[in-house]
């Protein structure tokens, strides 16, 4: 039985870690890239070179031991093609982002938003993002890598986000 379970739960994170539905790049109203930042800001910013939309929201990353903020060079950084806007969310947790994206939606009326993030964290990311954005916004998942991550690395995040997607269930609120 425990052998049943493990194989079990082992195909379902292959599924929806290894393997979450990511979208087609394409212009949007926004771009939200979501911490931490620091290792996917400079793929982020190639992306938005290419013109995918005029404003980058980042979530400013926050040093677990000390609680200061990281040092952001990209944060105020307005470029011909898009600015960039640095957002601190509360709780500092996927779900705060999620409600940081649905506040910034509705109050500058986008339509179209894409959130970056990495592939084990993709589906969670898009179940909150979804459950926290106004019905009429269309929230489209884009993943980077955060560098090579071996076995030990997708064990790692197998546990972790397979333990947060429960949480995600059960704690349905936004």
């Amino acid at each position: 039985m425990a052998i049943a379970c493990l194989v079990g739960w082992v195909a379902v994170c292959v599924d929806v870690l290894v393997h979450p539905e990511v979208d087609p790049v394409g212009a949007v109203d926004a771009v939200y890239v979501i911490g931490p930042v620091e290792t996917r800001i400079e793929e982020t910013l190639a992306l938005m070179d290419r013109g995918v939309a005029p404003v980058l929201l980042a979530t400013t990353s926050v040093n677990p031991d000390s609680g200061q903020t990281y040092a952001t060079d990209h944060c105020g950084l307005v470029t011909d093609r898009y600015a960039v806007e640095c957002v601190l969310p509360e709780p500092y947790t996927t779900r705060g982002e999620a409600q940081v994206l649905g506040e910034e939606a509705a109050y500058r009326g986008w339509d179209r938003v894409a959130v970056l993030t990495s592939t084990p964290h993709a589906a969670r990311t898009r179940l909150l993002m979804e459950r926290c954005t106004d019905p009429d916004v269309q929230v489209l998942l884009w993943t980077v890598e955060d560098g090579e991550r071996g076995l030990r690395g997708w064990l790692g995040a197998f546990v972790y986000q397979s333990a947060a997607w429960v949480k995600t269930q059960v704690v349905r609120d936004c």
